[in-house]
């Protein structure tokens, strides 16, 4: 692909449950700035900007970079799993397993 060329990406999110905050989160996680308004979320990092609307659900990314979706999914996720863990209380020990993929091992209190 020539350098040139802008990489388009957009994801939907379900817009009645997607947590912003987390989604923010998860967003800063990965190395972006993230600034929150009344419509949803802006983030860009090294040659990505990107949007979140709220009202629709829709993640959307334009660049010279190309952003990673399933990487967007699986931060998000894990904010959301630590957000549960920080609310019962639990201990999230994050490894990741042969294959390099990042595994939670819940320590529930006692």
């Amino acid at each position: 692909m020539p350098c040139d060329s802008i990489q388009r990406s957009q994801i939907s999110f379900l817009a009645t449950s997607t947590d912003l905050n987390l989604l923010a989160d998860g967003l800063r996680a990965l190395g972006f700035t993230v600034r929150e308004s009344d419509l949803g979320l802006d983030f860009y990092k090294a040659g990505i900007t990107g949007t979140y609307a709220k009202a629709t659900g829709k993640l959307t990314s334009r660049g010279y970079n190309e952003l990673d979706i399933d990487e967007v999914k699986r931060s998000y996720s894990k904010a959301v799993v630590n957000s549960q863990a920080k609310k019962f209380g639990w201990k999230i020990d994050w490894k990741k397993n042969a294959e390099g993929f990042e595994e939670a091992t819940v320590i529930k209190r006692g």
